[in-house]
């Protein structure tokens, strides 16, 4: 089955929260090419665990590619588009089971060294999704503090990569050796 021959009833077995975005935007998600759609409908599967916050991140996605015009949808899917899909996958039941699906297409991407075109599309969709749906400032400020020993032999993680230009970086500080003798205080300390 290919995403154009969709209809409600095929969603059926999702929850009445998953339904609801995938009925409501049916006609946007069979313009969706098969290689990129079953992701797409494994996150709505899965929204009632996500977080508040990311239920809206999806819901907004969702409403973003609903938007787009036959032709921005084209531009935004065409690598997608390209890629092949064998006719066993097609079989799959990739409605109902989207994870498997994606399991069953990264292998066989691999195998039809088609992975790394996969990867280049997906990194161009999620650019102008975060173009297209600029990220919300907080409505509290947040402050992160991380501890990290002197014994760290590597210092090249990308740990911190999307918030490094928001950072204070101190290599040693007064307060460091506070937080020191507190530990040692609280360690030492015997309960009888």
């Amino acid at each position: 089955m290919l995403p154009m021959d969709l209809k409600p009833d095929h969603f059926r077995t999702y929850t009445p929260r998953a339904n609801k975005p995938v009925i409501d935007h049916l006609d946007a998600l069979k313009r969706l090419p098969i290689s990129f759609l079953p992701n797409l409908l494994r996150e709505i599967i899965a929204r009632d665990w996500n977080f508040p916050a990311e239920r809206e991140q999806l819901e907004d996605e969702i409403l973003t590619i609903a938007s787009l015009s036959a032709e921005q949808n084209n531009a935004w899917f065409e690598k997608f588009a390209r890629m092949s899909v064998s006719e066993s996958l097609l079989r799959l039941n990739w409605v109902s089971a989207p994870g498997e699906f994606v399991e069953q297409l990264s292998s066989y991407l691999w195998t039809t060294h088609q992975l790394d075109a996969f990867r280049e599309a997906a990194v161009i969709y999620s650019d102008r999704l975060h173009a297209a749906i600029p990220p919300e400032i907080p409505i509290i400020p947040r402050l992160g503090i991380a501890l990290i020993g002197q014994e760290l032999e590597r210092n090249d993680y990308l740990l911190f990569r999307k918030l490094r230009p928001h950072l204070s970086h101190l290599t040693y500080t007064a307060a460091w050796d506070a937080v020191v003798e507190s530990h040692q205080c609280f360690s030492t300390t015997s309960v009888d």
